[in-house]
């Protein structure tokens, strides 16, 4: 009799601890094309908080996982499964355009704040487009009116540091919630010893890790560059190896016992090397703690970027540049196109030849009151769907087989009326 309570003491324990995420919306990440200073996208899940694009351009993507299988271990299941949404805009007066899986849904009226249906049930990807000046203060989930608890990635203050950084792939880039940017380590060999090092402001326990290894911009590049099959994680008493996986989109690693603390080490022990180049790449890490909690690092070094493309465009032609959105017509369509301080940037062509999207990075090379030189570096896109609707650069179908991946050099003056012109080898922008 003893040993049958035992038994049954050991069991319900066990259930107590598999925490039950059924009803509820597991945010595998969320990122924002810009955000005005002081917000921060995660913020519309938090009350009394407020998310704000830099410009008009810009919006705010959330990548769900499937709450069923949060701790189950290997590829990740991408999918919520939602019936109804609710959005609070920071100006009631504004609306909300809805994209969902890369489809246009609706258009969300601000002063509406009540539960409104979605087509679609399995949603992987949402992306939310607020009116011109207008910042979303929260983000709601329902299933059949019942409101849904939402698991995100809690920001922790922290910062990442690398062995080695090639330049424009910084290491605090493996916590901003895309897997477009990268941490890329700087060694002259394949990486093998390289790590990156996490120094948080508070203690965390952590249980395993979300991690997209290698380079996950396009099925091509991924094999030219190299990824990590190896890792070794120590926080400063206790060490182990890990796996990794060598694929494209996002896999979840569980260790064998949780460790504490609040400086972790990530070192590179095993890597499949590149077919073009000999370097190893991690595109985005989440923090796996206990019962189902999720951790991102809010490093301080990244608001530091943004003000010092702030402070080299102050003064220069860059300020008429930076962080503006530019929305044009032209004879035979439309040219939109925005260069922002956190050092991205994208431009949507689209005319009678064919419609396309480009989008990466951009660093000043040199800057006056007269002209500029700056480099962009990124992937050029045909755009196969064009929404009927309220058309944006990040709710289109991209074609793989017509992507490129380029760079310029651009020289930036100003003509004779006074209009920016950016012209380069690939790119002319004028008029």
């Amino acid at each position: 009799m003893k040993i049958i309570k035992i038994i049954f003491l050991l069991l319900f324990l066990a259930f107590c601890k598999e925490k039950n995420f059924e009803n509820s919306i597991i945010i595998e990440r969320i990122q924002a094309s810009s955000s005005a200073l002081g917000t921060n996208p995660i913020d519309i899940f938090k009350k009394g908080k407020s998310w704000k694009p830099e410009t008009s351009l810009d919006g705010i993507t959330i990548f769900f996982t499937s709450a069923t299988n949060w701790n189950k271990p290997g590829l990740i299941d991408g999918k919520a499964t939602y019936n109804q949404y609710s959005i609070v805009c920071q100006n009631p007066d504004g609306w909300v355009d809805v994209y969902i899986n890369g489809s246009y849904e609706s258009r969300s009226n601000c002063s509406n704040t009540n539960p409104q249906t979605n087509r679609s049930i399995g949603v992987h990807v949402l992306y939310l487009l607020p009116s011109t000046g207008n910042g979303i203060e929260d983000v709601s989930f329902y299933k059949n009116n019942t409101k849904l608890e939402v698991v995100y990635p809690e920001p922790i203050e922290g910062e990442v540091t690398a062995s080695s950084t090639l330049p424009n792939y910084p290491s605090y880039a493996l916590f901003d919630g895309s897997v477009d940017f990268a941490w890329v380590e700087g060694a002259k060999s394949s990486g093998i010893g390289e790590f990156f090092q996490l120094k948080l402001a508070d203690e965390i326990e952590l249980a395993g890790i979300e991690i997209f290894n290698g380079y996950q911009r396009l099925d091509e590049l991924f094999y030219k560059n190299g990824s990590v099959t190896e890792l070794l994680i120590s926080n400063g008493q206790d060490s182990f190896a890990v796996p990794v996986e060598d694929k494209q989109g996002g896999q979840r690693i569980f260790f064998s016992k949780p460790i504490s603390g609040n400086n972790f080490k990530f070192t590179i022990q095993k890597v499949r090397r590149g077919k073009t180049w000999d370097d190893t790449i991690i595109a985005e890490v989440i923090l796996l703690g206990k019962d189902g909690k999720r951790f991102t690092i809010k490093d301080a070094n990244v608001e530091k970027f943004k003000k010092s493309i702030q402070e080299q465009s102050k003064g220069t032609i860059l300020e008429n540049l930076t962080n503006k959105a530019f929305i044009g017509d032209m004879e035979e369509g439309r040219l939109d196109y925005v260069f922002r301080s956190n050092g991205s940037f994208v431009i949507w062509r689209d005319d009678s030849l064919d419609k396309r999207v480009l989008d990466g990075n951009w660093v000043i090379l040199s800057a006056d009151d007269k002209q500029a030189k700056i480099k962009i570096f990124g992937r050029d896109h045909e755009v196969l769907t064009i929404l009927e609707e309220n058309d944006t650069q990040y709710s289109e179908t991209k074609k793989e087989s017509s992507t490129i991946i380029f760079s310029d050099t651009l020289n930036i003056t100003k003509n004779e009326s006074n209009e920016l012109e950016l012209i380069g080898n690939k790119i002319q922008i004028s008029n």
